[in-house]
């Protein structure tokens, strides 16, 4: 029966895909800390959704390891171990170099200048120690060059690497000024322009394992909270 609207009916499965999307992009953005817990009935009151479609989205990221689930039932951001957590940054150091080399010819004009607004936009959150807006611009600024990479796969995978280190991205801003005497986005994004494909690769990696070495000497690990929210 027609109601004189151009609308689509919302299923069960497009309202879980909603859920899950805007989920998955605050944990790889950061804004989740490790070991916080998560409900299908907080997401659902947030989001202003049911439950059911919440905990839907939730199973899917617990398959992804983007969760935990501890006996209880209860959801939770895994906490990793240094090892684990300095293994999944090293690799995101090549697999993100690598995206940004294969970027460096393809990106376009419009791409190059919402990268450099991304760019001022992360200096200007470092200076004023804006945790958000520096979580914000930084994962702007990055996938805006991955998305011009040729290989789904590789950005696929970069994807899944985010969610497992996004949490800890927070703890980033413990010193902002060494975060910011550290950051090569800007110098990226000076390659990118120059067409530069081995120096922008090079800034890129730079930048992921000067964060790094920050983390591990700021960040908290497996050994300083609850072992049930092992990645």
């Amino acid at each position: 029966m027609k109601t004189g609207l151009p609308l689509e009916p919302i299923d069960f499965q497009s309202m879980q895909d909603k859920v899950y999307e805007q989920l998955r992009s605050v944990l790889m953005r950061g804004g989740f800390e490790p070991g916080q817990k998560i409900s299908g009935r907080m997401v659902g009151k947030a989001l202003g959704t049911s439950e059911m479609p919440a905990r839907a989205a939730l199973g899917r990221l617990l398959a992804e390891r983007a969760l935990v689930q501890k006996a209880n039932g209860t959801f939770a951001v895994p906490v990793a171990t240094r090892q684990r957590f300095q293994e999944v940054m090293e690799l995101r150091a090549l697999l993100e170099g690598h995206a940004t080399f294969q970027a460096c010819h393809r990106i376009d004009r419009l791409g190059l200048d919402e990268l450099r607004r991304a760019s001022d936009g992360l200096t200007k959150a470092l200076s004023d120690n804006d945790l958000e807006e520096y979580l914000d611009f930084n994962q702007k600024l990055k996938f805006g060059i991955y998305r011009y990479c040729s290989s789904e796969t590789l950005r696929n995978h970069i994807e899944l690497l985010w969610l497992q280190c996004g949490p800890f991205l927070r703890q980033l801003t413990v010193d902002p000024s060494k975060v910011r005497a550290e950051s090569y986005c800007e110098e990226a994004v000076d390659a990118l322009v120059a067409r530069d494909a081995d120096a922008a690769s090079a800034a890129i990696s730079r930048d992921i394992r000067s964060g790094l070495e920050f983390l591990l000497v700021h960040g908290k690990f497996l050994t300083e909270v609850d072992p049930d929210l092992e990645v």
